[in-house]
């Protein structure tokens, strides 16, 4: 108590200054309407200014929640896509019906871990078994290739992306719909290739890429990348395609895991193609 008095009596002629300023200007903005609406409208604007600064410092740090329920919804209304269903058309004597059923589910997941400058690179998710995901299931993020689980736990999984020497995908040009195998030969993680499109359909610089959906591992049209460029050799019959990949590994964040529904009895009845003499001692 004695500090604060002393302190009061060092400062007090300062101190009875800015009494004396506060009840000045209570009298100015009391007695003029001018000087009134004047500081009410600077006022507003001082304290518009707070409040946002105040919201944007707590929007930053929800980012970790938003990011999260922003993955979940997305993965939500990929579900809703038409490419994620498939339909039955049935006929019962004069009737005709169509059935619609869902192909494809989607589960968010984080990339807590990532290589990008190897021969075989690799994506870790904070997603396992317990969450739903299961080897072969199909990787993607914002609508792109993004690769392949290879390897699950309870708690996390492992990916093979396209930056990898051993995946293969299937794709084809938007505009022809030929389709050939997309590969990686490494470097730059940002291009790959594009083989077995024949000569004769015409690619362009910029043409898109995307799934076909032959494999059991993605639905159709999912952005693969651009033709970045054309090394054609003479003597092959086939285009030498460079794409840059619209997936940016180097930047990854959140994944969506594609779980294809019927992806079992597609496999199964493929493997019976594959290997018809023990098909046929199947029950």
């Amino acid at each position: 108590m004695r500090n604060i008095l002393a302190l009061i009596q060092r400062f007090y002629v300062f101190l009875l200054f800015l009494a004396l300023q506060v009840l000045a200007l209570i009298i100015l903005f009391q007695s003029n309407n001018f000087h009134r609406s004047e500081f009410v409208e600077h006022s507003s604007d001082w304290v518009g200014s707070i409040y946002g600064r105040r919201d944007q410092f707590s929007r930053y740090l929800r980012l970790g929640d938003i990011n999260d329920q922003l993955a979940l919804e997305n993965a939500l209304l990929r579900s809703l896509l038409p490419e994620n269903t498939g339909k039955v058309d049935t006929a019962v004597f004069d009737t005709n019906d169509t059935l619609t059923f869902v192909c494809y589910e989607y589960r968010n997941a984080r990339v807590i871990n990532a290589t990008v400058n190897r021969e075989r690179n690799y994506l870790t998710l904070d997603r396992g078994r317990l969450g739903g995901v299961e080897r072969e299931m199909g990787v993607i993020a914002n609508g792109s290739l993004v690769g392949i689980v290879s390897s699950v736990s309870d708690h996390y999984a492992v990916v093979m992306p396209v930056l990898h020497s051993k995946f293969q995908g299937s794709v084809k040009m938007k505009g022809s719909g030929d389709f050939g195998l997309l590969v990686w030969g490494g470097g730059d993680p940002l291009i790959a290739d594009v083989k077995e499109i024949p000569k004769h359909v015409q690619v362009s610089l910029g043409d898109t890429v995307l799934t076909t959906g032959y494999s059991s591992h993605f639905p159709s049209d999912l952005m693969v990348g651009y033709v970045e460029s054309l090394d054609d050799k003479p003597e092959e019959n086939f285009h030498r395609i460079r794409i840059k990949l619209s997936t940016d590994f180097r930047k990854l964040n959140y994944v969506q895991v594609v779980s294809n529904i019927l992806k079992a009895e597609q496999d199964s009845l493929e493997q019976q193609v594959q290997d018809p003499e023990n098909a046929l001692n199947r029950p």
